[in-house]
């Protein structure tokens, strides 16, 4: 799902010139205006004429060059615009008022009026425009997404007498004789220095005893194991605390 997330940004550049949107479906006497996430539907009867707007100002949605569509600000108030960016177009009495950009308004005016059906698309954008968000986007995408699938790993392997904690930046020994453990209920409070990410926790965090030096896959685990060792105190999570604290000798 994160993986998908830091992706979505290029997934909205592509999306609407592939599924052919915005697109206006006239019908038995309507018209519906389609966007990726939303439709209006313009009754038969409804006001309309073509406009040219000096400004158009997001509210909310996009102003890609060939999508712009969401809620705008204008010289007209405020308008539901599913369009190409163009400042000229059909501007529908609905509430709030449509505006619309097809390529051919005259036509589905006329198409409109008689109640005939055809489908209708603004002009399209010279790829050359629409190319430059993408290759903006898509380097951070990709590099986002490679963070994510290759999230780093704890781990914790006992060999003989000693316990050996990983992390991505760091391998620590933790020799039983020399060590004291304990089991602890705390979770992990602010984040001092180091990294913070959803099964991944490691660097200086503070804590209700103090600060420690975390290596765990959670914030608030039901149990922490707590270690201290040469004059500093660890935060772990391993899947069975109080085990690690008897073999530790408790």
């Amino acid at each position: 799902m994160l993986v998908l997330t830091s992706l979505l940004p290029v997934v909205l550049i592509l999306a609407p010139p592939v599924l052919g949107l915005p697109r206006y479906e006239v019908s038995g006497g309507q018209v519906v205006a389609r966007s990726l996430a939303s439709k209006v539907v313009i009754p038969a009867g409804t006001p309309a004429e073509k406009v040219s707007l000096g400004r158009l100002s997001k509210q909310v949605g996009s102003n890609m060059p060939g999508y712009t569509v969401g809620h705008f600000r204008s010289e007209r108030g405020e308008l539901a615009v599913y369009g190409n960016g163009s400042r000229t177009g059909l501007l529908f009495g609905t509430q709030p008022p449509t505006f619309l950009t097809p390529a051919d308004p005259e036509t589905l005016l006329i198409v409109w009026k008689k109640g005939d059906a055809a489908t209708f698309r603004p002009r399209g954008v010279p790829l050359r425009e629409n190319i430059w968000p993408l290759l903006l986007l898509l380097p951070l995408s990709l590099a986002v997404g490679s963070l994510l699938i290759s999230r780093p790993r704890l781990s914790y392997e006992i060999h003989g007498d000693t316990l050996t904690v990983k992390t991505r930046a760091s391998s620590t020994d933790f020799l039983r004789q020399s060590t004291k453990a304990s089991v602890t209920s705390d979770p992990l409070g602010v984040r001092l220095f180091g990294t913070g990410m959803p099964g991944y926790h490691t660097g200086t965090f503070s804590t209700r005893l103090g600060n420690v030096q975390a290596a765990a896959s959670s914030a608030r685990p039901e149990q922490a194991l707590l270690l201290e060792h040469a004059g500093k105190r660890y935060y772990l999570t391993p899947s069975d605390p109080a085990a690690v604290e008897a073999w530790f000798g408790g």
